[in-house]
């Protein structure tokens, strides 16, 4: 895949700096892209309480609790 000059200039620097080849550099980039906007949860899939990148206002932090009160 090529990408834009300036992302392919910035993909070579983190090459060199992080001595990785070409497609463990995007590899991680990706993975550091996905894993902060919460795509990426470990191999969880995404948390109930993100809704596209938002808090979920159905999502009830510690709904056990309520539940015992209730």
């Amino acid at each position: 895949m090529i990408f834009p000059d300036e992302m392919e200039l910035a993909i070579a620097l983190y090459m060199a700096d992080n001595a990785l080849p070409r497609h463990g550099a995007i590899a991680s980039l990706v993975k550091v892209g996905l894993e902060n906007s919460g795509h990426l949860t470990g191999g969880s899939g995404r948390p109930p309480e993100i809704v596209e990148g938002k808090p979920s206002p159905n999502y009830v932090q510690y709904s056990s609790s309520i539940e015992d009160t209730v």
